[in-house]
């Protein structure tokens, strides 16, 4: 009798185990864009269960009992999105076409938006971070996100640009940008939990950068990583002659450059000691051949007219190393790379 028993209950498990369904999809943007890393949640108002997103968008849940379920989508700057489902003896698939949230707070919308806009992540929890400090490098603008974890500078120009994200409780995140004349660029920034830096020298560094880069002149080219994408494995000195950037300039790099690396002065270094994969941007400041090769003191003033390079540099020592030859009869470029600064990715 109880060999009997423990059979049916054997059998009756193993059917229960049979019914068991899986329930999968996809999450994606209005354009068909994998989302990834957006939060799915399986019956969100009973015993829920939660899984991630991956690369491609795709989730799944396995073991799903027959009946009634519910499954919700979150991801930061869109509308939640909420599915009732059925679950029978099969696996049911359900996908998810997520729209952005249209408003913002205190934010006005237009039917074309410019400038840089988007959002602060938490890597941890993917949820909104309100108050982190976004600077944007090269233009003196800053804000905080607002309660959403949301940001917009609606009237920046068309340009190059260094975004730096701070907040007490999150490690700081710098990077390059690149806006359209006449559009915009969207940003989902996701922040990992930690400290800020406290370094007041890079802090320094980052103010000094910050006025370099507002009042800088017609000579002077300023590059971030999004112009070198495709150019990555190339040594930075030849990455850098095709980017637009630098080439409209009609700058000329010799070896006899003032680098600096992460606003520290590197003598001896060249930038051909780097590749283009290294960086997160690079500023180059220059002066006309004529005043370079006749008046050295003069060039240099006219390449920083700050002076937070010049005053960096050791007194008495010669920048990078002796041009080569054919550097010194090179005719083809009007302005000499006086100064250059390289900020690496971290």
């Amino acid at each position: 009798m109880k060999g009997a028993l423990a059979l049916l209950t054997l059998v009756t498990f193993a059917r229960s185990l049979g019914a068991q369904a899986t329930v999968r999809g996809t999450v994606s943007n209005e354009s068909g864009r994998p989302l990834e890393q957006s939060q799915v949640t399986l019956d969100p108002q009973g015993a829920n269960r939660q899984v991630r997103t991956n690369a491609q968008g795709q989730f799944d849940f396995l073991g799903v009992s027959p009946g009634q379920h519910f499954v919700r989508v979150i991801r930061v700057g869109f509308s939640p999105e909420t599915r009732e489902l059925t679950v029978a003896n099969t696996d049911v698939t359900v996908d998810f076409t997520m729209r952005r949230v249209q408003v913002l707070d205190t934010v006005a919308v237009t039917a074309k938006r410019t400038g840089l806009y988007g959002s602060v992540i938490s890597s941890d929890s993917l949820l909104p971070i309100p108050g982190a400090r976004v600077e944007i490098i090269g233009a003196r603008k800053a804000d905080s996100t607002n309660s959403s974890g949301t940001f917009n500078f609606p009237d920046l120009k068309g340009g190059s640009y260094i975004v730096r994200v701070k907040h007490p409780f999150f490690e700081s995140r710098n990077f390059g940008v690149v806006v359209p004349v006449n559009s915009g660029t969207e940003l989902d920034v996701v922040v990992q939990p930690g400290r800020v830096s406290r370094d007041q020298h890079l802090e320094m560094f980052y103010r000094e950068m910050d006025t370099r880069l507002t009042f800088r002149g017609t000579n002077t080219a300023f590059v971030t990583r999004e112009e070198l994408k495709g150019k990555e494995k190339t040594l930075l000195d030849q990455a850098l002659l095709s980017t637009p950037g630098f080439a409209k300039k009609s700058l000329y790099i010799a070896s006899d450059v003032c680098l600096f690396v992460d606003g520290v002065a590197r003598p001896g270094a060249m930038i051909r000691d780097f590749a283009a994969e290294d960086i997160e941007s690079i500023e180059l400041y220059g002066a006309p051949q004529g005043n370079a090769r006749g008046n050295m003191a003069r060039a240099l003033r006219l390449a920083d007219p700050s002076g937070t390079l010049r005053d960096r540099w050791p007194p008495r020592t010669p920048c990078g190393t002796q041009p080569t030859p054919n550097e010194l009869r090179s005719g083809w470029a009007e302005v000499k790379v006086m100064f250059a600064v390289i900020w690496l990715k971290k």
